[in-house]
């Protein structure tokens, strides 16, 4: 900022760099200011609390009479001197005999303005102490202040300013969209300031949005990292920036010293904690993926206490350090990364980390194996809910387990407590992984973990059709079994061997050992042991075409399951009887089980025998002449498969059907019309595939002309969300935007007036969340490239 002399209208700086984005925070911030005396915007620092504030008072200062004036608080550092800074902006002098808030209160009772007050947090009691004071004595004083945290004055209102839109660094938007996220246009804008030659293109994009993310989208860093295109490649920035800290620090000479590298800033932070404060930071580093109060409870209750936890979390979001995430009846606290490294480094240096990541990790153990234990429960879903939003935080402990010395063990405990899930939600691939590293991790010695460990690491294999693998886990097993001597572990070694011959093929081998498995298996304490046992014999035994003794499998597999509240193996058994329904002829009543079934599988979200319900129901679509549901729902069986790396026909005796389905959507839609129409299927995810499959997704049929147009190559597009809602008007006005018109080029096309057509263009502006026509211009481009996909 250059600084400009004091007017009858303000002081305000004249501003040297462009302002990008904050539509929407911009909007609500003269909103409330309309509506309170005092709006404070708040936000972690770097995140551009005092570049908006600028910016909404310059637009506003026209509204007050006496002007808009900015008090900077951030070189203060006496408490007793707020009254005296804020009275110099005005040019009040000291005077002996009347105090500086007495002058600056007979100064402002008369006057209609808008003062700025900036950086208030390291003196927020006598920032809020003099705030209290103007706004009773003043009634023509409005108060915009910017702080790490409220001031807490009656009447306030807050803002919090968020970072700014990143892009998805795994799948970055084209070079036409890059334009919506107001973080790349930042990048952008102040690459080009410092390198003139600087350009955007199909071959930087990726890079450009990987940089914004791991920069949290915070103006700042992203303003130091774009600084840096004058030395260094995009590569090597975001190589650098492994340790951010180190390489952002060319920030402005005139800026405040807190602005001028990205570690200043956070050190600011960090020094406006309590020691409390600041312990809880960095032992909150060690999570991934967000948190919720009984892990920061469980995780810090020695250090500072269980009963004062709360209280301390709630004074680190109320000084932006956390983040906090409301869903339903869950609280859940978060980290930027920025802040998260940092807490990182102060654990290193207190030489914390690893008993840190331990409590972290046995926190996460105790979490998992009490899942485990009320799996087979009404409280399954709740777990399976909560175990997924914790995946970040699993890894991390499985990561510690894996990568630590001597701690293979602890790691076996803990990829079995995860099985459940693993094998729910279809996750086949990572659950192999991290069974293959905890076993080169810890010794092959017997011991009931590590024989179900393998047995389930096999059962995982065989279902991805590994047979060689699944042989070698479940003979590791059985030696290790041999020489335990407990029968009921021998009996889940035999179940497991027992499904791996079930996945050859070898029906005889596998109800021979199953058989075997049952009973021993029926006496275990985790009854998980004895359903895999009942379901994997049902099947066999359907497979065989023993339809009586598969029936009685999975009907005593639902009377426990129905008994003990479960709904995933539940769902499971009522999909393996209705196959075996199915191939008894009694079709009708099958039907009616693959739809309680899929409607189980959605409520715990079970893609596995989610998938073959979504296949068996498309059979009945198909004998029923409506062939395109039936390649729809086809295509997103296979689409589900395919992710899980799990062949298309799992069980070999219902091929037939598959291959018959095939036949009649085919004969029914044409070669063209079933390729598009099971393409289709393969965009829609679980939770749409299933609402399309009970009648409530009818919208997912292709248009007729599609069905009819000649062979040509597909490109499959993953919905992305529903574009916003703009009116056929707005839409015109849209596309003459994207085509380059200015407002008054617009109107005289639409024969409107000038004044309508700007407000179209700020409607479609506030609608879309944008800050600039370049975005509506990018959006366009990118919904015309959709509807040509």
């Amino acid at each position: 900022m250059s600084p400009t002399a004091r007017s009858a209208g303000g002081n305000f700086p004249s501003p040297l760099t462009t302002f990008v984005g904050r539509r929407r925070e911009s909007t609500a911030t003269k909103r409330l200011l309309a509506q309170s005396r005092l709006v404070t915007l708040t936000g972690v620092g770097g995140v551009g609390k005092t570049r908006l504030a600028l910016q909404v008072a310059g637009d506003l200062r026209r509204d007050f009479r006496d002007g808009a004036w900015l008090a900077e608080l951030a070189e203060l550092h006496d408490p007793e001197l707020v009254p005296d800074a804020v009275a110099a902006v005005f040019g009040l002098h000291d005077h002996a005999t009347t105090p500086p808030m007495e002058l600056l209160v007979e100064y402002l009772a008369g006057r209609e303005l808008l003062l700025v007050l900036d950086n208030c947090e390291h003196l927020v009691h006598a920032a809020a102490k003099l705030v209290d004071t103007v706004l009773r004595e003043c009634p023509g004083v409005r108060i915009l202040a910017t702080s790490r945290e409220a001031l807490g004055v009656g009447g306030e209102a807050v803002v919090r300013v968020p970072p700014l839109p990143v892009p998805d660094p795994d799948s970055p938007p084209s070079l036409e969209a890059l334009p919506r996220y107001e973080s790349v246009t930042l990048f952008v804008d102040r690459a080009r300031a410092a390198y003139p030659d600087f350009v955007v293109t199909e071959s930087n994009r990726a890079v450009i949005a990987r940089i914004c993310h791991r920069l949290d989208g915070l103006p700042l860093p992203i303003e130091l990292a774009a600084a840096r295109v004058r030395v260094l490649s995009l590569d090597q920035i975001l190589e650098r920036l492994t340790d951010r800290f180190r390489l952002l620090t060319a920030g402005s000479r005139v800026a405040p010293s807190r602005q001028q590298t990205l570690r200043l800033s956070v050190d600011w932070s960090y020094d406006l904690c309590t020691p409390d404060e600041q312990q809880l930071w960095t032992r909150l580093s060690v999570f991934s993926g967000g948190f919720e109060l009984d892990a920061v409870e469980g995780l810090c209750a020695e250090a500072v206490g269980s009963d004062r936890a709360v209280d301390l979390v709630a004074s680190l979001v109320d000084k932006s350090i956390l983040t906090i995430e409301k869903t339903d009846s869950v609280v859940r606290y978060g980290m930027l990364e920025t802040l998260r490294d940092y807490g990182r480094e102060r654990l290193d240096e207190a030489g914390e980390t690893d008993r840190c990541r331990r409590l972290h990790r046995d926190w996460f153990l105790g979490l998992a194996e009490r899942a485990e234990g009320e799996w087979i429960s009404p409280r399954q879903v709740e777990w399976i809910a909560r175990l997924t939003r914790e995946t970040a935080n699993l890894r991390d402990a499985l990561e510690y387990c894996a990568a630590g010395a001597r701690e293979g063990a602890t790691g076996i405990r803990l990829a079995n407590a995860q099985f459940p899930l693993w094998f729910c939600r279809g996750m086949l691939g990572e659950g192999r992984r991290w069974f293959s590293r905890m076993f080169a991790a810890s010794d092959e010695e017997p011991g009931a973990a590590r024989i179900a460990a393998l047995c389930a690491a096999s059962q995982l294999a065989g279902m991805q059709q590994d047979f060689a693998a699944g042989a070698d886990l479940v003979a590791r097993a059985t030696r290790l079994a041999d020489v335990l001597g407990d029968p009921v572990v021998a009996a889940l070694a035999v179940q497991a061997t027992g499904r791996q011959a079930l996945y050859r093929g070898d029906l005889g081998v596998a109800m021979e050992l199953l058989s075997r498995a049952v009973g021993p298996l029926r006496e275990a304490s985790n009854p998980q042991w004895s359903i895999w046992a009942l379901q994997a014999l049902g099947l066999a035994a359907g497979m065989a075409g023993d339809i009586a003794s598969a029936q009685a499998c999975h009907e005593e597999v639902l009377g426990v399951t129905e008994a003990r509240g479960e709904s995933e193996y539940r769902a499971r058994a009522m999909y393996l009887l209705s196959l075996t329904l199915w191939r008894r002829g009694d079709r009708a009543r099958a039907a009616e089980l693959f739809v309680e079934a899929l409607q189980l599988t959605r409520l715990v979200d079970d893609h596995f025998a989610g998938a073959g319900c979504l296949e068996s129901l498309a059979w009945g679509e198909a004998a029923s002449r409506r062939g395109e549901r039936a390649a729809i729902l086809s295509g997103a069986a296979e689409a589900m498969r395919q992710t899980m790396g799990v062949p298309p026909v799992l069980i070999p005796t219902m091929l037939g059907y598959h291959e018959e389905c095939r036949r009649l959507c085919r004969s029914i839609l044409g070669d063209r019309g079933f390729e598009v129409a099971f393409a289709k299927g393969a965009t829609l995810e679980f939770p749409e595939a299933v609402e399309f499959a009970l009648g409530r997704g009818e919208g997912v049929g292709i248009p007729r002309a599609e069905m009819e147009a000649p062979t040509a190559p597909m490109r499959i597009v993953v919905p992305t969300g529903e574009p916003p809602a703009l009116t056929r008007r707005e839409r015109q006005v849209a596309d003459l935007v994207a085509r380059g018109l200015t407002n008054r080029e617009i109107a005289e096309t639409l024969v409107i007036s000038q004044r309508t057509a700007e407000g179209h263009v700020e409607r479609i502006l506030s609608k879309l969340g944008f800050g600039s026509r370049t975005q509506i211009a990018a959006w366009v481009a990118e919904q015309r490239d959709e509807a040509s996909s």
